[in-house]
């Protein structure tokens, strides 16, 4: 490794890896180490969740081949970064030293929201951030076990269509009257609700999980809510998450809930980016979406090369795709005071489309999964209602 880079990226996910690649395409020259704190190549994360009852090895979701990274003079590292200084411009690895930079892209994400519980087993529930909890899930559940997911989000609920189909018996809890509470209404998420149902999988619904204890046979007695008591030999938890910026914060950067950005992706340093889960936007916005990461990394590593470009905000899509049905929303407005809400069914397929001034301004959607970039389409042009009945309908 070398002691000066003239840009470092901190993070392998996809912002971090557009980053890298969006510098190289600014700059052919400038050196470029991206760190990447895990054991294997950079990966396609939100495939995790979908592939725990598969055998596709997850090499098959790679962003980019190994040799990739050497062909565009990308020095790729697995290490963590314990510290930078803004004012020194550097940065310390566990293992690699400490490395001068010109600029510096974070990428750091999101880490899992931990349930605060009771009981000695609560060490033992399980979470899914990264490739090696995959691979630890994978391995530790069995045909006929018992499982608990707690949470209602696309990735609780896909874990526990992944369980069922390890042959587990799965029970989801929920901390909201309806599934996926923030982006589908009650309709969508009852239809979801049901074909979870219909598949096996019990649902709590406005309950959590309050405390895990050992029974001494390998399986951990379950209090969910006041009243119910039960036994599981895994929890599974998705809970959400929230930004890592424990290195920006300690460092002296602008932090609120993420780390604050302005439109060029700038944080309070002039040097110093940030891209994806960590970054803060304008009115507090954190975005946690795959595809608004991808696009952040391409502006930080555009902006970090001498470029220009503002990164707009814009909403994207959220999909849930299980037992062979397809789901999707997005923009759903927080409440449809002031909406034209427009419903229909075709032959399987059922949409909601949320209206003002005859502007597209939202949509939900069921089971007409050929026609979902048509339907990204419509919302971002804010297509009139006729053109929408007659494109979608």
């Amino acid at each position: 490794m070398k002691n000066y880079y003239d840009y470092i990226v901190v993070g392998g996910g996809v912002a971090g890896f557009k980053s890298a690649e969006t510098i190289r395409r600014y700059d052919q020259q400038g050196s470029i180490l991206l760190v990447n704190n895990e054991d294997r190549i950079p990966y396609k994360r939100t495939k995790i969740s979908k592939t725990l009852a598969v055998e596709a090895p997850l090499n098959a979701f790679v962003l980019a081949a190994k040799g990739w990274y050497h062909a565009q003079g990308i020095e790729l590292v697995a290490d963590e970064v314990l510290s930078f200084s803004i004012k020194a411009k550097s940065l310390s690895l566990k293992q690699g030293g400490r490395h001068q930079f010109n600029k510096l892209i974070l990428c750091t994400g999101s880490a899992a929201i931990i349930p605060v519980l009771k009981g000695q087993a609560k060490k033992d529930i399980m979470l899914l951030r990264t490739a090696a909890d995959h691979d630890r899930i994978k391995n530790t559940i069995k045909a006929n076990d018992k499982v608990i997911v707690s949470g209602g989000g696309v990735e609780g609920i896909e874990l526990a269509e992944q369980a069922l189909k390890m042959g587990a018996s799965v029970t989801l809890v929920h901390n909201n009257f309806h599934l996926l509470n923030k982006h589908f209404d009650k309709h969508f998420a009852g239809l979801i609700h049901q074909l979870l149902a219909d598949n096996g999988i019990q649902v709590i619904f406005n309950e959590s999980i309050r405390s895990l204890s050992n029974t001494g046979n390998g399986k951990k007695l379950v209090q969910i809510g006041d009243l119910i008591h039960t036994v599981a030999e895994h929890i599974l938890v998705s809970n959400g998450s929230q930004p890592r910026t424990e290195l920006g914060r300690r460092a002296g950067l602008e932090v609120n809930k993420g780390i604050l950005v302005d439109a060029y992706m700038q944080t309070s340093s002039p040097d110093i980016y940030a891209a994806g889960d960590v970054a803060e936007h304008a009115e507090g916005v954190v975005t946690g979406l795959w595809h608004a990461a991808e696009a952040q990394g391409v502006v930080a590593g555009s902006n970090a090369a001498g470029e220009k470009i503002a990164y707009h905000q814009r909403p994207y899509r959220l999909k849930l795709d299980i037992f062979d049905q397809y789901f999707f929303s997005l923009n759903m407005p927080a409440s449809i005071m002031g909406y034209e809400v427009v419903h229909w069914r075709r032959n399987q397929a059922e949409y909601s489309c949320y209206f003002k001034d005859n502007k597209l301004q939202g949509m939900l959607m069921a089971n007409d999964k050929d026609k979902a970039k048509l339907c990204e389409q419509a919302v971002h042009e804010h297509w009139s209602m006729a053109k929408t009945k007659k494109q979608l309908g």
